[in-house]
């Protein structure tokens, strides 16, 4: 394929996938993706033709008609590229290219019912950033920065997106905690002293001693967060939730558990966990593959089944959606982008989702995607997203 022949091809894949809405191939996503990272201009381009098109701000540059024509006349002067320049049919091809892909998109939207277009705050997804407070009430906030920070009873080394904490000896008995918060529209992870890592979600909250000495090794959770617990028999690990109790020797889990959620869950991927309700005698034991989850309100605690391995990729900015509720999915975007959401439209329109979310894009091209999913529209306006 020469040079002209890619350009045309990518401005039908352009045309396709951003104004006419056609679900495009994976080799086609490649080839545009290829495309893009090829030259600064390309995504220059790029951009222009996403922002003009839409408001349609190329309606008295082009027609269908014209397409039709000056693509016959293209045609029939490939055929006979042998006897003309090839100066002249590149260029003349290269201005097919764009008279192509304008007047696709000119001649399919005549045809359409006229439609108010919303342009949307672009919405960034989130960043690794936390605060730590330290055993004195000091805090420190975790961004791009690499430091290191030394207490009485441990040095903690600050990178970015990591905690790591290094025990040093002491006699003394008193127990040193701190607190890491993860802010809406952040994420953060941590090795604790014994080794154990946890990775935390948007909107979390983790209180821990510095040093584990006790008979167990306690940590307080508010928010969501996965765990890779190392192995210690005689010590186990215990997560203490608003509402529930996981206790484990060794293994890895995910642990969700946010205050404006009615139901608290548990997810064992490795390993074998107890959990139980505070102050209730309610208690199951996990293997692996299930998840345990107790509602406000309730007199028991739910077993399922569940695919491990999605539950999470979250951290690695995947969020698998599987029958979920409308509201469910707008609190979780809701922490993750930093927003807030309303409704302007008819709430007892029931909406559930399954599909892929990608946690790496800004927050309208998710709304698309949700949209595609059976979805309603939505417009954001600053940082509040109107379902409408």
């Amino acid at each position: 394929m020469d040079h002209i022949e890619k350009e045309i091809k990518v401005a039908d894949v352009i045309t396709r996938k951003l104004l006419v809405g056609e679900e495009i191939s994976e080799q086609e996503e490649a080839a545009l993706r290829g495309w893009l990272e090829e030259s600064e201009r390309h995504r220059a381009w790029f951009r222009e033709y996403r922002e003009k098109l839409p408001l349609g701000e190329f309606e008295e540059v082009v027609q269908i008609s014209d397409v039709k024509e000056q693509w016959q006349k293209l045609d029939q002067l490939t055929k006979e590229r042998k006897h003309i320049g090839w100066r002249k049919w590149s260029a003349y091809a290269a201005g097919v290219a764009l008279l192509l892909s304008v007047g696709l998109w000119w001649g399919i939207q005549r045809e359409k019912v006229e439609e108010p277009v919303t342009r949307m705050a672009v919405i960034e997804p989130g960043t690794a950033q936390a605060v730590l407070i330290l055993n004195d009430g000091e805090k420190i906030a975790l961004k791009d920065r690499d430091t290191l920070v030394n207490t009485k009873s441990s040095s903690i080394n600050i990178q970015t997106g990591l905690v790591k904490y290094d025990v040093k000896p002491t006699e003394s008995v008193e127990v040193e905690y701190n607190t890491i918060e993860v802010p809406r529209g952040g994420i953060y992870s941590l090795v604790l002293s014994d080794g154990t890592k946890v990775f935390l979600n948007s909107d979390s909250r983790l209180k821990y001693p510095v040093t584990f000495n006790g008979e167990d090794r306690r940590v307080e959770l508010s928010g969501e967060a996965f765990f890779e617990v190392v192995s210690d028999s005689l010590h186990p690990f215990i997560v203490h939730t608003r509402d529930m109790e996981t206790h484990v020797l060794g293994t890895t889990f995910d642990i969700q558990a946010y205050p404006d959620e009615l139901t608290t869950k548990t997810t064992l991927l490795t390993g074998r966990v107890l959990v139980s309700v505070n102050h209730l005698s309610l208690t199951e034991t996990l293997k692996p593959g299930l998840q345990a989850s107790w509602t406000k309100g309730t007199d028991k605690i739910t077993v399922k089944k569940v695919n491990v391995a999605t539950q999470a990729l979250w951290r690695d900015g995947i969020i698998m959606l599987d029958d979920d509720e409308l509201d469910d999915v707008m609190r979780m975007l809701a922490r993750w982008y930093n927003v807030t959401y309303k409704f302007k439209g008819d709430r007892s329109v029931k909406h559930t989702f399954t599909g892929k979310i990608d946690r790496n894009e800004d927050l309208e091209s998710v709304l698309k995607t949700l949209t595609l999913l059976g979805g309603p529209k939505f417009e954001i306006r600053g940082t509040v997203v109107y379902i409408l």
